[in-house]
C-alpha cells in the first residue's frame, strides 16, 4: 500500500464510523416523530376535508353532466333534481369517493410528511421530551387540543377563502359527521386544569418547547393538511370526467323519456 493511498483510506474508514454512528440517533428520532404522531388523532380536521372534498366531488360531477347535456343538446330539463340527472350523479359521486379515502381520509400520506415536519423542526432530544409527555394521560388530552386547534385553522382557511359553501345540496351526511366529531373530540380534551395531575401538562404548555410545538402545529401542519386537500381537490375534476361514461345509460333514457 502506497503512503499517499493511506491517508485517503483513513478518512474514508472515518466517514464510515461517524455514518454509523449518526444512525441510530436519527432512527430514535424517526421513532419519537412516529411516537408523537400516534398522540394525534385528527378527526376533526378529516371531518372537514371530507366535507369539503365531498362538495368538490359533487361540483366536478355536476359540471361534467352540464357539460354532457349541452353536448347532447338535452335542453333545460336536464339539470339537479330530474331522477336521471340525480342517479346519475350518484353513481359518478361514489366512483370519486375511493380516491378521496385514500388520498385523505386515510391519513396514509401523511407520515412521511409529518417526519419530515418534526426532524426538520425540532432536535432528537425535544422529540424525546415531547413524545415522553403524550404518552401521559395529561399529554394524550393536550394533544386532543392541539389537534382541535389545527382544525380551526384549517375549517378558518376554508371558510374565510370562500371554499367551503354552507348548505351545500349533498354534503349532508359529511356535516352531520363533522358536527358529531368535533363535538365529540371537544369533550374528550377537556380536563380540570387545576388538577394536581395537570402539573406536568401546565408545565409542559407553558414551556420553550410547548410553545414551538403548537407553533409548529398550527403553521406547519395545518399548511400540510391545507396543501394536501388542494391537492386532492384539483384532481377530481380529471376524474369526474374519466368517470363521465357511467353517465351514457342515465343520458339515454333521459333523452328516451324527453323526445322533444
Amino acid at each position: 500500500m502506497s503512503a499517499a493511498l493511506l491517508p485517503r483510506l483513513l478518512l474514508c474508514a472515518a466517514a464510515f464510523a461517524a455514518a454509523l454512528l449518526c444512525m441510530p440517533a436519527h432512527a430514535d428520532a424517526r421513532a419519537s416523530a412516529a411516537s408523537i404522531l400516534s398522540a394525534h388523532g385528527w378527526r376533526t380536521t378529516v371531518a372537514l376535508g371530507d366535507r369539503y372534498l365531498k362538495q368538490q366531488a359533487l361540483l366536478a360531477v355536476r359540471s361534467e353532466l352540464a357539460a354532457r347535456g349541452r353536448e347532447q343538446g338535452l335542453g333545460k330539463g336536464w339539470r339537479m333534481g330530474n331522477t336521471h340527472w340525480d342517479a346519475a350523479e350518484a353513481e359518478m359521486v361514489e366512483s370519486l369517493m375511493p380516491r378521496v379515502r385514500t388520498d385523505w381520509s386515510s391519513l396514509e400520506w401523511l407520515g412521511p410528511e409529518w417526519s419530515g415536519m418534526a426532524l426538520s423542526s425540532f432536535t432528537p432530544a425535544e422529540l424525546d421530551i415531547i413524545a415522553a409527555h403524550f404518552a401521559t394521560d395529561v399529554g394524550r388530552k393536550q394533544a386532543k387540543i392541539l389537534d382541535q386547534n389545527v382544525a380551526f385553522h384549517v375549517g378558518g382557511a376554508l371558510t374565510m377563502s370562500g371554499k367551503l359553501i354552507d348548505g351545500f345540496r349533498g354534503t349532508e351526511e359529511e356535516q352531520k359527521t363533522l358536527t358529531y366529531v368535533y363535538a365529540e373530540e371537544d369533550r374528550a380534551m377537556r380536563f380540570s386544569a387545576a388538577g394536581s395531575d395537570n402539573l406536568e401538562g401546565q408545565r409542559f404548555a407553558l414551556s420553550d418547547l410547548g410553545a414551538k410545538y403548537q407553533k409548529a402545529l398550527v403553521i406547519k401542519v395545518t399548511g400540510i393538511f391545507s396543501a394536501r386537500m388542494d391537492r386532492v381537490a384539483a384532481a377530481l375534476p380529471q376524474a369526474a370526467r374519466a368517470s363521465s361514461a357511467l353517465a351514457d345509460g342515465y343520458l339515454a333514457r333521459f333523452r328516451a323519456a324527453n323526445p322533444g
